[in-house]
């Protein structure tokens, strides 16, 4: 990672930080503590601890160097409308990592990252990237990055809003740092009445998650991997039959991605289930919006150039700053 502290400012007032030994100070003196070589902007336990203990524990599951394949490299080229390949030299800001996905593939372009999560997937994303000179990496919120506003050449914000206290005030945030001229580029879950309606009818996962979420935190993992083991073999039984599968669907909350995601073998499509199982039962927050709130958002904040479109993770979107 990159050794130089310069680029942090002071969430509360954007303040320049002094680097003093293992800490940034801000000017009234607030201090915030670098643990691992990396400046925490954030108090060690929020709502977004089970997110930190998962990318902790599947630290590499999703990243295009463990499996092979180049799900995510085409999932945010298609987010960036064919600008990928023309990050080089580019700042880059991106807003929530996790184990650091879609850093990887922002590096291999040849993007200065500055990247940040709420939770302490950090850490995984150090693993993971951190032999990287052109990454900077914070343990920050969404709603005040810790960085200097109106610099980053692009803002990036893919599987992260939905999970936020309020989407529109993190898309707020992001907005403001993005450089006149700059793209800001993010996705969110879209709207379906079947995630609102209960199972068989809806979606299972939402049944599970309520009852997931009043568990003891320490319990939460044990208990999703349990689940997924019960109904993942059924998944995988009844995988070439849509009709079956259906069925399947209604009952079990296990996020199976056959025959829509080509990877590569049983065991690769468990850990994905398992994976995002968990992600889907213990997050505390979940908005769901539609492609015309996202881009109303947008408008509102003076984009340009807005493009919304249903894909991925559900509505994706892109919006440019005016010069």
């Amino acid at each position: 990672m990159n050794p130089d502290f310069t680029a942090f400012r002071d969430p509360a007032s954007g303040a320049i930080l002094a680097h003093e030994g293992d800490a940034l100070v801000a000017p009234d003196g607030t201090r915030h503590p670098i643990v691992s070589g990396i400046p925490r902007f954030v108090p060690p336990g929020n709502y977004a601890d089970d997110f930190g203990a998962q990318w902790n524990r599947f630290p590499q599951t999703q990243l295009d160097s463990h499996t092979g394949l180049t799900l995510t490299r085409d999932r945010l080229a298609r987010c960036l409308r064919g600008e990928l390949d023309s990050l080089g030299g580019k700042r880059v800001l991106e807003a929530g990592s996790g184990a650091g996905r879609f850093t990887e593939v922002l590096l291999a372009a040849g993007a200065e990252v500055h990247s940040f999560d709420y939770s302490s997937a950090v850490a995984a994303n150090a693993a993971n990237n951190g032999a990287s000179d052109h990454l900077t990496l914070a343990q920050g919120d969404i709603r005040c990055p810790p960085f200097a506003e109106a610099s980053y050449d692009h803002v990036i914000c893919l599987g992260v809003l939905q999970h936020t206290p309020s989407p529109e005030d993190s898309i707020a945030a992001l907005w403001r740092m993005v450089r006149p001229g700059g793209r800001l580029v993010i996705d969110h879950y879209r709207f379906r009445w079947r995630f609102l309606l209960p199972t068989p009818v809806g979606d299972a996962a939402s049944l599970y998650r309520w009852f997931i979420l009043r568990m003891a935190p320490e319990k939460r993992a044990g208990v999703v991997e349990r689940i997924t083991d019960f109904w993942f073999p059924w998944h995988w039984r009844f995988r070439d039959s849509y009709l079956l599968q259906r069925v399947v669907r209604r009952l079990s909350p296990v996020r199976f991605y056959y025959p829509d995601m080509a990877l590569k073998d049983r065991d690769m499509h468990y850990r994905w289930s398992q994976l995002d199982t968990h992600d889907s039962t213990t997050d505390v927050f979940k908005h769901l919006r539609r492609p015309e709130q996202i881009r109303a958002t947008l408008e509102g904040l003076g984009a340009r150039d807005i493009h919304v479109w249903i894909g991925g993770n559900g509505v994706e979107a892109w919006g440019v700053k005016p010069a």
